[in-house]
Protein backbone atom coordinates (compact mmCIF):
# COMPACT_ATOMS: atom_id res chain seq x y z
CA UNK A 1 0.00 0.00 0.00
CA UNK A 2 2.79 2.59 1.03
CA UNK A 3 4.44 1.43 -2.24
CA UNK A 4 1.05 2.02 -4.35
CA UNK A 5 0.53 5.51 -2.57
CA UNK A 6 4.20 6.23 -3.02
CA UNK A 7 3.58 5.91 -7.27
CA UNK A 8 0.21 7.58 -7.01
CA UNK A 9 1.98 10.88 -5.47
CA UNK A 10 4.57 10.70 -7.72
CA UNK A 11 2.15 10.06 -10.58
CA UNK A 12 0.15 13.03 -9.65
CA UNK A 13 3.22 15.53 -8.84
CA UNK A 14 4.72 14.81 -12.42
CA UNK A 15 1.02 15.73 -13.77
CA UNK A 16 0.94 19.03 -11.53
CA UNK A 17 4.37 19.98 -12.73
CA UNK A 18 3.59 19.72 -16.59
CA UNK A 19 1.63 22.74 -15.52
CA UNK A 20 -1.79 20.87 -15.00
CA UNK A 21 -2.25 18.85 -17.89
CA UNK A 22 -3.96 15.49 -17.21
CA UNK A 23 -2.56 14.42 -19.88
CA UNK A 24 1.59 12.86 -20.44
CA UNK A 25 3.29 12.58 -23.06
CA UNK A 26 2.36 9.48 -25.64
CA UNK A 27 5.35 9.95 -28.24
CA UNK A 28 8.40 11.69 -28.88
CA UNK A 29 7.11 14.26 -30.43
CA UNK A 30 4.76 15.18 -28.01
CA UNK A 31 7.08 14.68 -24.36
CA UNK A 32 10.01 17.24 -26.62
CA UNK A 33 7.12 19.88 -26.53
CA UNK A 34 6.10 19.37 -22.51
CA UNK A 35 9.74 19.24 -22.01
CA UNK A 36 10.37 22.66 -23.71
CA UNK A 37 7.37 24.45 -21.01
CA UNK A 38 8.53 22.24 -18.05
CA UNK A 39 12.44 22.60 -17.98
CA UNK A 40 14.40 25.82 -17.34
CA UNK A 41 16.74 27.84 -19.11
CA UNK A 42 19.62 26.58 -17.45
CA UNK A 43 18.22 23.25 -17.57
CA UNK A 44 17.65 23.50 -21.25
CA UNK A 45 21.44 25.11 -21.86
CA UNK A 46 22.85 22.18 -20.09
CA UNK A 47 21.65 19.58 -22.29
CA UNK A 48 21.66 21.72 -25.50
CA UNK A 49 25.46 22.34 -24.88
CA UNK A 50 26.56 19.08 -22.76
CA UNK A 51 28.67 16.52 -24.83
CA UNK A 52 26.39 13.84 -26.67
CA UNK A 53 28.15 11.18 -24.66
CA UNK A 54 27.51 12.58 -21.44
CA UNK A 55 23.79 13.89 -21.74
CA UNK A 56 22.56 11.57 -18.67
CA UNK A 57 24.71 13.73 -17.33
CA UNK A 58 22.69 16.21 -17.93
CA UNK A 59 19.92 15.69 -15.18
CA UNK A 60 18.88 13.79 -12.18
CA UNK A 61 19.56 10.84 -11.29
CA UNK A 62 23.37 11.00 -12.47
CA UNK A 63 23.52 14.97 -12.50
CA UNK A 64 26.17 16.34 -9.99
CA UNK A 65 25.33 19.91 -9.51
CA UNK A 66 22.09 22.24 -8.87
CA UNK A 67 19.90 22.42 -10.99
CA UNK A 68 20.62 19.42 -12.89
CA UNK A 69 20.35 17.45 -10.14
CA UNK A 70 16.89 17.88 -9.02
CA UNK A 71 15.27 17.92 -12.50
CA UNK A 72 13.26 14.58 -12.65
CA UNK A 73 10.75 14.98 -15.52
CA UNK A 74 12.31 12.54 -17.16
CA UNK A 75 13.56 10.04 -14.77
CA UNK A 76 9.49 10.30 -13.08
CA UNK A 77 8.31 8.87 -16.85
CA UNK A 78 10.93 6.70 -17.53
CA UNK A 79 11.74 4.51 -14.05
CA UNK A 80 10.16 1.14 -13.54
CA UNK A 81 8.60 2.20 -10.20
CA UNK A 82 6.97 5.42 -11.11
CA UNK A 83 6.94 6.14 -14.51
CA UNK A 84 4.80 7.18 -17.46
CA UNK A 85 4.04 3.81 -19.01
CA UNK A 86 2.75 6.01 -22.71
CA UNK A 87 6.27 7.13 -23.28
CA UNK A 88 7.81 3.69 -22.28
CA UNK A 89 5.65 1.66 -24.28
CA UNK A 90 5.34 4.01 -27.19
CA UNK A 91 9.20 3.22 -27.48
CA UNK A 92 8.79 -0.40 -26.97
CA UNK A 93 6.75 -0.57 -29.25
CA UNK A 94 8.65 0.84 -31.44
CA UNK A 95 11.60 -2.05 -30.79
CA UNK A 96 13.45 0.53 -28.11
CA UNK A 97 13.82 -1.74 -24.79
CA UNK A 98 17.14 -0.14 -23.57
CA UNK A 99 18.11 3.80 -23.60
CA UNK A 100 14.83 5.17 -22.76
CA UNK A 101 15.93 8.38 -20.80
CA UNK A 102 18.61 8.63 -23.10
CA UNK A 103 16.70 8.44 -26.29
CA UNK A 104 13.89 11.49 -24.88
CA UNK A 105 16.99 13.22 -23.75
CA UNK A 106 18.68 13.62 -27.35
CA UNK A 107 14.96 13.97 -28.90
CA UNK A 108 15.07 17.36 -26.54
CA UNK A 109 18.32 18.18 -27.43
CA UNK A 110 17.66 17.98 -31.11
CA UNK A 111 14.57 19.79 -30.41
CA UNK A 112 16.09 22.77 -28.73
CA UNK A 113 18.87 23.10 -31.47
CA UNK A 114 16.64 22.11 -34.66
CA UNK A 115 13.10 23.10 -33.59
CA UNK A 116 11.65 20.02 -34.77
CA UNK A 117 12.93 16.28 -34.35
CA UNK A 118 12.90 13.77 -37.15
CA UNK A 119 11.08 10.19 -35.13
CA UNK A 120 12.59 7.94 -37.64
CA UNK A 121 16.23 9.00 -37.28
CA UNK A 122 16.24 9.06 -33.54
CA UNK A 123 14.71 5.42 -32.94
CA UNK A 124 17.00 4.16 -35.91
CA UNK A 125 19.94 5.63 -34.06
CA UNK A 126 19.02 4.05 -30.92
CA UNK A 127 17.80 0.67 -32.90
CA UNK A 128 21.06 -0.04 -34.11
CA UNK A 129 22.79 1.25 -30.79
CA UNK A 130 20.78 -1.66 -29.13
CA UNK A 131 21.66 -4.07 -32.22
CA UNK A 132 25.21 -3.67 -31.40
CA UNK A 133 24.76 -3.69 -27.49
CA UNK A 134 23.32 -7.24 -27.80
CA UNK A 135 25.74 -8.44 -30.30
CA UNK A 136 28.60 -7.27 -27.90
CA UNK A 137 26.52 -8.69 -24.96
CA UNK A 138 26.04 -12.12 -26.66
CA UNK A 139 29.14 -14.07 -24.52
CA UNK A 140 28.63 -12.14 -21.47
CA UNK A 141 27.11 -14.94 -19.74
CA UNK A 142 30.39 -17.23 -20.39
CA UNK A 143 33.70 -14.92 -19.87
CA UNK A 144 35.13 -14.93 -16.85
CA UNK A 145 36.21 -11.10 -17.89
CA UNK A 146 34.41 -7.93 -18.63
CA UNK A 147 35.97 -4.67 -19.42
CA UNK A 148 39.32 -5.99 -18.10
CA UNK A 149 37.28 -7.02 -14.71
CA UNK A 150 37.21 -10.32 -13.69
CA UNK A 151 33.91 -11.77 -13.02
CA UNK A 152 33.28 -14.37 -10.32
CA UNK A 153 31.60 -17.38 -11.47
CA UNK A 154 30.00 -18.35 -7.84
CA UNK A 155 29.26 -17.25 -4.08
CA UNK A 156 32.71 -19.00 -3.34
CA UNK A 157 34.37 -17.19 -5.85
CA UNK A 158 33.60 -14.13 -4.37
CA UNK A 159 34.75 -14.49 -1.31
CA UNK A 160 38.19 -14.99 -2.80
CA UNK A 161 38.22 -11.88 -4.99
CA UNK A 162 36.68 -9.92 -1.59
CA UNK A 163 39.51 -11.67 -0.06
CA UNK A 164 41.62 -10.35 -2.61
CA UNK A 165 41.08 -6.72 -2.67
CA UNK A 166 40.62 -6.17 1.52
CA UNK A 167 43.51 -6.08 3.71
CA UNK A 168 43.77 -7.58 6.83
CA UNK A 169 42.71 -4.21 8.75
CA UNK A 170 39.82 -3.76 6.76
CA UNK A 171 38.26 -7.25 7.38
CA UNK A 172 38.71 -7.39 11.20
CA UNK A 173 36.93 -4.17 10.73
CA UNK A 174 34.18 -5.92 8.92
CA UNK A 175 33.97 -9.22 11.10
CA UNK A 176 33.54 -6.73 14.25
CA UNK A 177 30.90 -5.01 12.40
CA UNK A 178 27.70 -6.52 12.94
CA UNK A 179 25.49 -8.24 9.51
CA UNK A 180 23.17 -5.61 9.56
CA UNK A 181 25.39 -2.80 9.65
CA UNK A 182 28.32 -4.24 7.61
CA UNK A 183 25.80 -4.38 5.02
CA UNK A 184 24.25 -1.28 5.40
CA UNK A 185 27.90 0.56 5.16
CA UNK A 186 28.61 -1.15 2.10
CA UNK A 187 25.43 -1.57 -0.10
CA UNK A 188 25.66 1.97 -1.98
CA UNK A 189 29.42 1.79 -2.12
CA UNK A 190 31.30 -1.33 -2.66
CA UNK A 191 27.96 -3.32 -3.29
CA UNK A 192 27.32 -0.63 -6.09
CA UNK A 193 30.80 -1.50 -7.12
CA UNK A 194 30.13 -4.71 -7.54
CA UNK A 195 26.46 -4.79 -8.71
CA UNK A 196 28.29 -2.38 -11.65
CA UNK A 197 31.30 -4.10 -12.12
CA UNK A 198 30.22 -7.48 -12.23
CA UNK A 199 27.42 -7.05 -14.74
CA UNK A 200 24.95 -7.94 -11.74
CA UNK A 201 22.82 -5.09 -13.92
CA UNK A 202 24.00 -5.82 -17.13
CA UNK A 203 24.70 -9.86 -17.25
CA UNK A 204 27.39 -11.74 -16.59
CA UNK A 205 28.29 -15.46 -15.36
CA UNK A 206 27.54 -14.32 -11.99
CA UNK A 207 24.23 -12.94 -12.46
CA UNK A 208 23.58 -16.10 -14.20
CA UNK A 209 24.31 -17.99 -11.42
CA UNK A 210 22.15 -16.12 -9.34
CA UNK A 211 19.19 -16.47 -11.75
CA UNK A 212 19.66 -20.62 -11.79
CA UNK A 213 19.65 -20.05 -7.67
CA UNK A 214 16.30 -18.55 -8.38
CA UNK A 215 17.58 -14.74 -7.65
CA UNK A 216 17.26 -12.09 -10.29
CA UNK A 217 17.29 -8.62 -8.96
CA UNK A 218 20.85 -7.51 -8.57
CA UNK A 219 20.11 -5.55 -5.08
CA UNK A 220 18.91 -9.11 -4.30
CA UNK A 221 22.63 -10.90 -5.57
CA UNK A 222 24.75 -8.24 -3.91
CA UNK A 223 22.78 -8.13 -0.47
CA UNK A 224 23.39 -12.33 -0.58
CA UNK A 225 27.05 -11.57 -1.47
CA UNK A 226 27.58 -9.02 1.36
CA UNK A 227 25.83 -11.48 4.32
CA UNK A 228 26.94 -14.38 3.28
CA UNK A 229 30.80 -12.58 2.85
CA UNK A 230 30.03 -11.72 6.54
CA UNK A 231 29.25 -14.60 7.75
CA UNK A 232 31.95 -16.41 6.35
CA UNK A 233 34.59 -14.57 7.82
CA UNK A 234 33.19 -14.95 11.39
CA UNK A 235 33.06 -18.87 10.19
CA UNK A 236 29.10 -18.56 10.52
CA UNK A 237 27.08 -20.87 8.21
CA UNK A 238 26.11 -19.30 5.63
CA UNK A 239 22.47 -20.57 5.21
CA UNK A 240 22.32 -20.36 1.46
CA UNK A 241 18.85 -21.88 0.68
CA UNK A 242 17.40 -19.85 3.53
CA UNK A 243 18.21 -16.59 2.27
CA UNK A 244 17.06 -17.41 -1.29
CA UNK A 245 14.15 -18.18 0.65
CA UNK A 246 13.80 -14.80 2.01
CA UNK A 247 14.19 -12.99 -1.27
CA UNK A 248 11.89 -14.97 -3.19
CA UNK A 249 8.73 -14.70 -0.30
CA UNK A 250 9.64 -11.30 -0.82
CA UNK A 251 8.75 -10.74 -4.69
CA UNK A 252 6.05 -13.23 -4.10
CA UNK A 253 4.30 -10.94 -1.43
CA UNK A 254 4.90 -8.02 -4.37
CA UNK A 255 3.56 -9.90 -6.54
CA UNK A 256 0.23 -10.80 -4.35
CA UNK A 257 0.24 -6.43 -3.73
CA UNK A 258 0.59 -5.92 -7.93
CA UNK A 259 -2.67 -8.29 -7.97
CA UNK A 260 -4.62 -6.32 -5.61
CA UNK A 261 -3.55 -2.95 -7.38
CA UNK A 262 -4.85 -4.59 -10.96
CA UNK A 263 -7.95 -6.16 -9.19
CA UNK A 264 -8.50 -2.25 -8.18
CA UNK A 265 -7.91 -0.64 -11.06
CA UNK A 266 -9.63 -3.42 -12.94
CA UNK A 267 -12.95 -2.28 -10.47
CA UNK A 268 -12.88 1.15 -12.09
CA UNK A 269 -14.00 -0.55 -15.31
CA UNK A 270 -17.47 -0.85 -15.17
CA UNK A 271 -20.28 -2.38 -17.86
CA UNK A 272 -21.59 0.69 -20.11
CA UNK A 273 -18.91 2.71 -18.67
CA UNK A 274 -17.68 5.04 -21.95
CA UNK A 275 -13.81 4.38 -22.66
CA UNK A 276 -11.22 6.25 -24.67
CA UNK A 277 -8.44 3.90 -26.53
CA UNK A 278 -4.46 4.88 -25.43
CA UNK A 279 -3.00 3.28 -29.04
CA UNK A 280 -0.77 1.40 -27.20
CA UNK A 281 -0.02 -1.09 -29.80
CA UNK A 282 0.64 1.58 -32.33
CA UNK A 283 -1.22 3.31 -35.29
CA UNK A 284 -3.18 1.76 -38.32
CA UNK A 285 -1.85 4.72 -40.73
CA UNK A 286 0.52 7.80 -40.50
CA UNK A 287 -2.41 9.67 -40.47
CA UNK A 288 -3.92 8.01 -37.64
CA UNK A 289 -0.66 8.96 -35.81
CA UNK A 290 -0.39 12.41 -36.95
CA UNK A 291 -4.21 13.42 -35.28
CA UNK A 292 -3.79 11.58 -32.36
CA UNK A 293 -0.28 13.73 -31.57
CA UNK A 294 -2.41 16.89 -32.25
CA UNK A 295 -5.23 15.32 -30.29
CA UNK A 296 -8.03 15.01 -32.91
CA UNK A 297 -8.25 11.25 -33.20
CA UNK A 298 -9.53 10.18 -30.50
CA UNK A 299 -11.46 6.26 -30.66
CA UNK A 300 -13.70 5.90 -28.28
CA UNK A 301 -15.91 2.73 -26.37
CA UNK A 302 -17.98 1.13 -24.16
CA UNK A 303 -17.43 -1.89 -22.26
CA UNK A 304 -20.02 -4.75 -22.60
CA UNK A 305 -18.27 -7.37 -20.77
CA UNK A 306 -15.57 -7.94 -18.01
CA UNK A 307 -13.21 -10.56 -17.16
CA UNK A 308 -12.11 -10.04 -14.05
CA UNK A 309 -9.48 -13.47 -13.75
CA UNK A 310 -7.77 -12.29 -16.58
CA UNK A 311 -8.09 -8.31 -16.71
CA UNK A 312 -9.58 -7.98 -19.84
CA UNK A 313 -12.43 -6.18 -20.68
CA UNK A 314 -14.73 -6.87 -24.07
CA UNK A 315 -15.41 -3.20 -25.51
CA UNK A 316 -17.74 -2.33 -28.84
CA UNK A 317 -15.46 0.38 -30.68
CA UNK A 318 -18.16 3.49 -31.17
CA UNK A 319 -16.11 6.14 -32.29
CA UNK A 320 -12.42 5.95 -34.44
CA UNK A 321 -10.86 8.81 -36.85
CA UNK A 322 -9.66 5.76 -39.50
CA UNK A 323 -11.81 3.82 -41.49
CA UNK A 324 -9.68 0.92 -40.62
CA UNK A 325 -10.32 1.17 -37.11
CA UNK A 326 -7.43 0.64 -34.62
CA UNK A 327 -5.21 -1.44 -33.90
CA UNK A 328 -5.46 -4.15 -31.08
CA UNK A 329 -2.67 -6.87 -30.72
CA UNK A 330 0.63 -6.28 -32.42
CA UNK A 331 3.29 -8.99 -31.40
CA UNK A 332 6.61 -6.86 -32.59
CA UNK A 333 8.37 -5.54 -29.69
CA UNK A 334 6.76 -8.33 -27.42
CA UNK A 335 9.87 -10.83 -26.87
CA UNK A 336 9.80 -14.53 -25.90
CA UNK A 337 11.94 -15.82 -23.11
CA UNK A 338 13.98 -19.10 -23.59
CA UNK A 339 13.78 -21.11 -20.15
CA UNK A 340 16.90 -23.11 -21.67
CA UNK A 341 19.03 -20.66 -23.28
CA UNK A 342 18.29 -17.89 -20.55
CA UNK A 343 17.37 -15.22 -23.19
CA UNK A 344 14.81 -12.56 -24.74
CA UNK A 345 14.35 -13.11 -28.46
CA UNK A 346 11.73 -11.11 -30.70
CA UNK A 347 9.03 -13.40 -32.26
CA UNK A 348 10.13 -14.83 -35.27
CA UNK A 349 6.58 -13.70 -37.20
CA UNK A 350 5.13 -10.07 -37.13
CA UNK A 351 1.21 -10.26 -36.66
CA UNK A 352 -0.69 -7.45 -36.34
CA UNK A 353 -4.55 -7.30 -35.79
CA UNK A 354 -7.34 -4.36 -36.06
CA UNK A 355 -10.57 -3.57 -34.88
CA UNK A 356 -13.16 -1.26 -37.01
CA UNK A 357 -15.90 0.41 -35.52
CA UNK A 358 -18.98 -1.12 -34.43
CA UNK A 359 -17.20 -4.33 -33.68
CA UNK A 360 -16.17 -5.84 -30.40
CA UNK A 361 -13.04 -7.12 -29.22
CA UNK A 362 -11.27 -8.37 -26.18
CA UNK A 363 -8.68 -5.75 -24.41
CA UNK A 364 -6.10 -5.67 -21.80
CA UNK A 365 -7.88 -3.23 -19.51
CA UNK A 366 -5.28 -0.77 -19.32
CA UNK A 367 -5.44 -0.20 -23.64
CA UNK A 368 -8.14 2.03 -22.54
CA UNK A 369 -9.10 4.77 -19.93
CA UNK A 370 -12.30 5.36 -18.25
CA UNK A 371 -13.78 9.08 -19.25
Amino acid sequence: MRTLLKILTLTVLTSINLFGQNKLPKNLRQAVKYLDKDCSESVKNEIKTIHEDSLVYSVYPFAQKEPYKNYKTIFNWTSDENGNPKITKYLENKGVFNYHSKVLLYSFRQYLKNGKISDKEILTKFLIMQKNAEEKNRIKYLTDTINGIYIPKNLEDCFVQINSFWNDSIKIQVKNWGEKEFSGKVHLGFGMWMRNNWRLWGGSRLSKYFNDLGIYDPDDMSGIILDSYHRNLNNREIKLEEQIKYYQEYWENSKKEEFKRKQKEFSEYKLRDALEFNYDKGYVSKEQEDKYDDDICIAKGIVIERNEKDFLIKVKIIETCDKKGIIYFDNDGYRIYDPKTKRWSNPPKRIIKKVKKNKEQWFDYKDWETI
